[in-house]
C-alpha cells in the first residue's frame, strides 16, 4: 500500500511538472508569435523608410557641387544675386509694413 501512494504521488508530481510545462511552452508559443507579427510589421516601415533614403540617396546625387570645389567668381556673383533679391524684398516688406505717415512722398 505504501508503495501504490508513493508512486501515486510521484505520477501527480510528474503529471503537475508536465502541465506548467505545457503551460510556459504554450505561453512562449504565443509570444512568439505576436513577435513574428511586430516583426512583420517593423519589416514593412523599415522597407517604406529603406525607399525614402533611396530616393533621398538619388537626389542627392543631383545636387550641385560643394562650394569649395566651385568657381569662387560664380559663387561670389550667385551670393551678391542673392544678397541684391533678399534686399529688394526686404525693403518692399518694410515699405508696405510702414505707417502711412511715415511713408516716403515722390516730391
Amino acid at each position: 500500500m505504501r508503495l501504490l501512494v508513493w508512486a501515486l504521488v510521484w505520477v501527480v508530481l510528474v503529471l503537475g511538472a508536465a502541465a506548467y510545462l505545457w503551460v510556459a511552452v504554450r505561453a512562449v508559443f504565443r509570444s512568439s508569435r505576436r513577435l513574428g507579427a511586430e516583426l512583420a510589421a517593423a519589416e514593412e516601415q523599415l522597407a517604406g523608410v529603406r525607399a525614402q533614403l533611396d530616393d533621398l540617396d538619388a537626389a542627392s546625387d543631383e545636387l550641385a557641387t560643394l562650394a569649395v570645389f566651385a568657381d569662387r567668381r560664380a559663387l561670389r556673383a550667385e551670393r551678391n544675386e542673392v544678397r541684391r533679391t533678399l534686399g529688394e524684398q526686404r525693403r518692399a516688406r518694410r515699405e508696405l509694413a510702414r505707417p502711412g505717415w511715415a511713408r516716403r512722398v515722390d516730391s
